[in-house]
C-alpha cells in the first residue's frame, strides 16, 4: 500500500469513528467539549495499532527500493 493511501485510510477511519456516537461524542458547542467515549479509545488504539503495521510495511517497501537502488548505481560506478 502507497504512503498516501494509508493516509487516506487513518483520515477516513479516524473520522468514521467520531461519526459513531458509540465512540466518540460530539458537542455542539465546539471541539474542545467533544471527546471519546471508553469505547471508542478501545476502538481507536485498536486501531491505530492495525494501522501501524501497514505503515511499517509501507516504510520497509520504501527503504528496501531505495536500497536496491543504491546498489545498482554502486555497481554502475555511478555517484550515490
Amino acid at each position: 500500500m502507497e504512503k498516501q493511501t494509508i493516509k487516506d485510510i487513518m483520515y477516513g477511519g479516524i473520522n468514521e469513528l467520531m461519526n459513531n456516537r458509540d465512540y466518540y461524542f460530539r458537542s455542539e458547542v465546539g471541539a474542545q467539549y467533544s471527546s471519546w467515549t471508553e469505547k471508542g479509545q478501545v476502538a481507536l488504539m485498536t486501531y491505530t495499532v492495525q494501522m501501524s503495521r501497514y505503515i511499517q510495511t509501507a516504510e520497509d517497501k520504501v527503504l528496501d527500493k531505495r536500497s536496491k537502488e543504491l546498489v545498482i548505481k554502486g555497481l554502475k560506478g555511478e555517484t550515490i
